[in-house]
């Protein structure tokens, strides 16, 4: 089930072949490896460009958001087994 969370988190990645791919996000005090990208997915929302990346950690999928205009990254949605 998915769960909403909407909390900024930091996101440590790395540029290969002109791409950023985030490699690991810190939430909560905790360090989260990112295993997989699942998806990655530019929108516009209101004129505001931002970037979505579907990741999987620790055997849970996880949605960070990347505002384009702040610079900012945000948890978005968890998906929970069970």
């Amino acid at each position: 089930m998915y769960q909403t969370i909407g909390e900024e988190v930091s996101v440590a990645g790395a540029f290969a072949h002109s791409t950023f791919k985030p490699v690991k996000f810190q939430w909560q005090a905790k360090i989260y490896p990112v295993e997989e990208i699942t998806l990655v997915n530019d929108i516009k929302d209101g004129g505001v460009r931002k970037r979505y990346y579907s990741v999987v950690s620790q055997g849970n999928l996880y949605r960070l958001c990347f505002n384009r205009e702040t610079e900012q990254w945000l948890l978005e949605e968890v998906w929970y087994e069970g």
